[in-house]
């Protein structure tokens, strides 16, 4: 169970993580169910004399915002978040819907808010971005919306942030030394996986938990927690292939869960006719609908269907996927691959939509480099040293 004993150990990571100086603006936001928490990190970023401003609403607010206002409404950027995304200097969202599942009812609705974030995202996501965290958190809510108690969830939320960092940090080094250098990669599994990605001269992230002025240097200013992968955004308008991934969330509402989706994409490009799903097939396509338009009109090109990224997980607590994204790309053993924006940590695509797809972790993944040489990362989810 998540105490207030915990807060203070948890808000130190998170403000080492971002990296929080001496005088600068932290705009700090999540539900209002976590107040506790927002305020223990706005005690802690004052302590490291940064300027704290919290942000916080009620899911019931919330749901009834989305009940009152109209499409037209939601596609209109929030001028006063937009002026403070605009000041702050560091950006910390933990999860901010205790049960996020009302917002299934609103697909139109999701898509327009999605539209006036448009705005809002560029200035964190864009270039030059905001150095930014996001952690997940457990209630009651999520829990049945994934359909596990609410034990698993905090022991895969929680749990997942309450490890052991320098270790982590050595899977990262490990994994980024073998892609180092790597022209291409190719993935399967027994479910039907079966792809290959060109990441040539592409940089390697690693999302290990911690900050270093390197890779700030880098531009990799982003990272979540649970911590637990690296990931890189592979050459756009190559590989091809079928990914085959158990459970995924819906990207436009994050609360439909969908299962057994097989995707392909050929030409780094999406497929949508050929993507299914055995249960939330409509759900999948939809989506990929929507977002393609929003792209379309925001940037002139389908962005939403190009490959964005290529992550392995590593976290060593969390061993299951659930439909909760955060947690489900850590699985060590499998591999995630995104579509939509890239843009952030060394793509060339700006998108409304970042979906992942988490393979089942029992992953083959071989790297082949420039010298026509090959080598095994991962042996049916097991990391090859």
């Amino acid at each position: 169970m998540v105490s207030r004993e915990m807060f203070p150990e948890l808000a130190a990571h998170i403000i080492d993580a971002v990296h929080v100086s001496d005088g600068e603006a932290v705009y700090i936001t999540g539900g209002a169910h976590q107040q506790e928490f927002l305020e223990e990190i706005g005690i802690q970023v004052a302590n490291r004399g940064g300027q704290p401003f919290i942000s916080a609403v009620s899911n019931d607010y919330q749901k009834r915002m989305f009940e009152t206002c109209t499409v037209d409404q939601f596609r209109r950027t929030p001028k006063i978040l937009k002026g403070a995304m605009e000041a702050m200097d560091k950006y910390i969202v933990l999860e901010p819907y205790s049960d996020p599942s009302f917002k299934a009812q609103h697909r139109d609705k999701m898509r327009a808010r999605s539209e006036g974030m448009q705005p809002i995202l560029q200035i964190i996501y864009g270039k030059p971005g905001k150095p930014w965290i996001y952690m997940g958190w457990a209630t009651e809510g999520m829990a049945k919306m994934y359909g596990v108690s609410l034990d698993v969830l905090e022991r895969l939320v929680i749990g997942g942030c309450n490890i052991d960092y320098r270790k982590l940090q050595a899977d990262c080094e490990h994994v980024m030394k073998v892609l180092d250098s790597a022209r291409r990669v190719h993935i399967t599994d027994k479910h039907g996986t079966d792809f290959w990605l060109d990441i040539e001269g592409r940089r390697l992230n690693a999302d290990d938990g911690t900050w270093s002025p390197e890779k700030e240097a880098a531009g990799d200013t982003g990272g979540n927690l649970p911590a637990g992968e690296v990931f890189i955004a592979p050459v756009e308008t190559k590989g091809e292939g079928t990914i085959y991934c158990p459970v995924t969330i819906d990207d436009l509402t994050r609360s439909v869960l969908i299962r057994g989706a097989r995707l392909y994409f050929k030409d780094g490009m999406l497929v949508p006719e050929k993507c299914t799903a055995e249960i939330g097939q409509a759900e999948l396509r939809d989506t990929l609908t929507k977002f393609t338009e929003i792209d379309m009109q925001k940037y002139g090109a389908p962005n939403a269907l190009k490959v964005a990224e290529l992550g392995i997980g590593l976290n060593p607590v969390i061993d299951r996927s659930i439909g909760y994204i955060l947690t489900d790309e850590k699985i060590g053993g499998s591999v995630h691959v995104a579509f939509g924006m890239s843009e952030d940590y060394g793509g060339k695509i700006m998108s409304n939509m970042h979906w992942d797809f988490v393979t089942a972790p029992d992953i083959t993944f071989e790297v082949e480099y420039k010298d026509g040489s090959k080598k095994l990362l991962l042996k049916e989810g097991k990391l090859q040293r």
